[in-house]
């Protein structure tokens, strides 16, 4: 019988735990919304329990190993988690033995957005490029690296958040004490904040009436042909074209992949994001192969599952 790994995905609000298929093919999986306000005690014993759902479904023939995914940063070397502004209560928690005692088997944890490029790397759009670059556009910006084969982590397996990039350090700084970055200009909280400005002055456009504006409500509007929104949508696809050329400099990618609630738009996006990036690219830059992410809302899941597969490419313990 086929190899199967039992994997966990804590990012985003519902915690999800799953039997994958040595393909990456998701045999099934169990989830429930993650109780954020409620502490590490709460959530921790939400994933044992859903652990135990699938474990039941796998019977003996799941691999050893189970691939953890979750949002940082954390400390992928140690497995102790540095801050996680989603989940209270888990700034410094040694995430790791933690879920290894609760769990009963050894845990291979890894950061949500490099979790998500091994997905995409191993089974999904990603399959047979060996220099990946894995962006998650949401509410915020994240992502992944795949370079040479293997995950990029850095010094603390912390490596890959590509959203704070900074983009102009002449501009006012944010509320947090920082420059503007990449996510204040590009995420879908950015798209939405634009909107609401815009479409306050704008009694032409239906954002205007709208009860309720975020990124997705203006993507409704522009494939109905809503002026503002149309505009929105293009600075939208400027904003991301011009981030990603910046991490092309740096990465030098043979892929790009898109994941999150707005690469779900990248047939509306593309168009603008490609002339961005041309125009803003080097010389020797000017191409890109660029993708959505193929497996859907389970990229950073079956990422974790390659790692139960394959330990080698698990961070190194402290």
């Amino acid at each position: 019988m086929a190899r199967r790994a039992i994997a966990v995905d804590l990012g985003g609000t519902r915690v999800r735990a799953g039997l994958v298929a040595e393909d990456g093919r998701v045999v099934m999986h169990r989830e429930a919304p993650t109780p954020a306000q409620d502490g590490p005690d709460a959530v921790l014993g939400q994933i044992a329990a859903l652990v135990a759902a699938v474990r039941q479904a796998a019977g003996s023939d799941a691999v050893p190993v189970i691939g953890v995914s979750a949002p940082g940063p954390l400390d992928t070397a140690t497995g102790v988690v540095c801050t996680m502004q989603s989940l209270d209560g888990f700034d410094g928690l040694p995430l790791r033995d933690e879920l290894e005692r609760r769990l009963g088997a050894p845990v291979a944890l890894e950061n949500d957005g490099i979790a998500g490029a091994l997905g995409e790397w191993r089974f999904g759009a990603g399959r047979g490029t060996d220099d990946l670059l894995y962006v998650t556009l949401s509410t915020g910006i994240g992502g992944g690296i795949i370079a040479g084969g293997r995950p990029l982590r850095g010094r603390r397996g912390l490596a890959g958040h590509v959203g704070h990039i900074f983009f102009a350090a002449g501009w006012e700084r944010r509320s947090g004490g920082h420059m503007p970055c990449f996510e204040d200009f590009a995420s879908g909280t950015a798209l939405a904040a634009r909107a609401r400005e815009a479409a306050a002055g704008d009694p032409g456009s239906v954002l205007h009436a709208a009860d309720r504006i975020d990124a997705a409500a203006v993507l409704a509007a522009a494939a109905k042909g809503d002026g503002l929104a149309r505009r929105l949508v293009a600075d939208e696809a400027a904003a991301i074209g011009t981030g990603l050329a910046s991490l092309a400099h740096v990465l030098d990618p043979a892929l790009i992949v898109l994941g999150g609630g707005l690469a779900q738009a990248l047939p509306v996006l593309e168009a603008g994001i490609l002339a961005a990036f041309g125009q803003n690219a080097k010389p020797g830059f000017e191409g890109i192969a660029l993708a959505a992410a193929a497996l859907g809302t389970h990229s950073s899941l079956c990422g974790a599952a390659a790692l139960a597969f394959d330990p080698a490419l698990a961070a190194g313990r402290g």
